[in-house]
């Protein structure tokens, strides 16, 4: 990770940060199973943070098969917001 965020040209805590954040997002989207009311807040975190991963991609110009995680996970929130 400290490499890929080497690339992109962020710095270290900023890795930290995105780190917490997704671990934070994915609590909390286990956690609206239970309470369904909290379920759009990281259902929209997660796909904020995948919108900006495809676009740090696309700005370093990965392939497409180094964004497949990020599409992936933009599209199961997706799901989530939709439905």
């Amino acid at each position: 990770m400290k490499e890929e965020f080497a690339n992109y040209g962020l710095p270290m805590w900023f890795m930290t940060l995105i780190g917490s954040l997704k671990v934070l997002f994915s609590l909390a989207l286990i956690a609206s199973i239970y309470f369904e009311q909290i379920e759009l807040i990281p259902a929209i975190g997660i796909a904020a943070l995948m919108i900006g991963a495809i676009f740090m991609h696309i700005k370093i110009g990965d392939s497409f098969k180094k964004s497949v995680p990020a599409v992936i996970f933009l599209v199961l929130s997706a799901i989530i917001l939709w439905l």
